[in-house]
């Protein structure tokens, strides 16, 4: 049974949108694009964590690698964080698509 890693032990909800093949690339690189809601303190923030190649052509060329706080909700709001992160990571069915509508919304985002 794997360890889930402390930082991910108050993650509600996941998607891996893209990532490389673990097949074609065994030793690495290893890039992704996800959507996570996850338990804070205080509420619930929805995440989107974007870890591209410097080459890669997806998504947005304005729009840099890094963490971007999507939308937060205050402890009331537990479900309508939920919803908020599985629409956002589901908005398209083709992950390049997925990609460029989560980047549209991480230009208004905080990049943490």
């Amino acid at each position: 049974m794997a360890m889930i890693p402390e930082s991910k032990k108050n993650h509600l909800w996941r998607k891996i949108v893209w990532h490389t093949d673990p097949d074609e690339f065994p030793l690495g690189p290893h890039h992704s694009a996800e959507v996570y809601c996850s338990e804070e303190s205080n509420g619930y923030a929805v995440w989107y964590v974007r870890k591209l190649g410097k080459d890669d052509q997806r998504g947005s060329k304005n729009i840099e690698n890094g963490d971007y706080l999507l939308s937060y909700f205050s402890k009331a709001r537990r479900d309508d964080a939920i919803e908020y992160a599985v629409l956002a990571a589901n908005r398209e069915a083709v992950p390049d698509k997925m990609i460029e509508a989560l980047d549209r919304l991480a230009a208004a985002a905080s990049r943490v």
